[in-house]
């Protein structure tokens, strides 16, 4: 069994011992790998020796050790608090302590806190082992394709375009008009925005207000202001000056 690395943070010298004392005599699986003697050298030592286990007394003179868990910045630590006046317990539980010992120091309770201790870290050990095996799992998996296809709400039902065939969209007041390869235009009572969105990942861009277009359709680009799109059904469609330079740089990485 891997022994959790613990500090002993305690301005009672005598209780410093007594703890190490009894942790050896108990043969409880944990290691201190350190001590402190105020909550601001337990910091200090926090920091360089990254515990996993603290045994902390709460009324130390400058920085308590609510206090000093207040500023603790890893949810990787677990505390016990020690101390001879039992008022602080409900406030040191509210801080997610695992547990709570007073002074002076009952084996049986150091023992029984110390499974706690071993218990969560287990158990938080299996937690992050599973989540990674559901991300290698996912990783394993065969990534599922791109839709290649739009479902088009008509008056007669659903059209099921091919992305590639959809040359452009214009808005309409309240409807849209899709332009199609090798099709009539087809009038759907849909917002722009609702379509700009689902195929905003697919090589479709909104050069303006009104239009958003098939990259892989524009067959010239004309410089202006804004400029304009020609497109391969001979539309000739505005961009908007401030669309100007990401459509430039969608066209230069353009998968077609």
């Amino acid at each position: 069994m891997q022994h959790l690395r613990t500090l002993v943070i305690d301005d009672e010298a005598n209780a410093r011992s007594a703890i190490k004392n009894m942790v050896q005599q108990l043969n409880l699986p944990i290691e201190i790998v350190g001590e402190a003697a105020s909550g601001a050298e337990g910091l200090k030592l926090i920091a360089e020796l990254q515990p996993e286990l603290l045994f902390l007394d709460i009324q130390m003179p400058g920085k308590s050790g609510i206090e000093l868990m207040q500023e603790l910045n890893s949810d990787n630590i677990q505390v016990i608090f020690i101390t001879a006046h039992q008022g602080f317990a409900i406030q040191a539980l509210k801080l997610s302590a695992i547990d709570y010992i007073l002074k002076p120091i009952d084996p049986i309770d150091l023992k029984e806190a110390v499974e706690k201790a071993v218990k969560q870290k287990s158990k938080l050990a299996g937690e992050q082992l599973q989540l990674f095996q559901q991300a290698l799992q996912h990783l394993q998996q065969p990534q599922q394709k791109a839709p290649q296809k739009l479902a088009i709400s008509t008056n007669e039902g659903i059209l099921y375009a091919e992305l590639k065939d959809i040359i452009w969209i214009e808005s309409l007041t309240g409807y849209c008009k899709f332009y199609l390869q090798g099709q009539k235009p087809i009038v759907v009572s849909k917002n722009l925005k609702e379509y700009e969105d689902l195929l905003g990942g697919h090589n479709f861009f909104r050069t303006h207000q009104s239009s958003v277009v098939n990259l892989v359709h524009i067959k010239k680009y004309v410089r202006g202001e804004g400029g304009q799109v020609w497109m391969s059904d001979g539309s000739e469609i505005e961009v908007a000056r401030r669309r100007k330079e990401e459509l430039l740089k969608k066209m230069a990485e353009i998968n077609i």
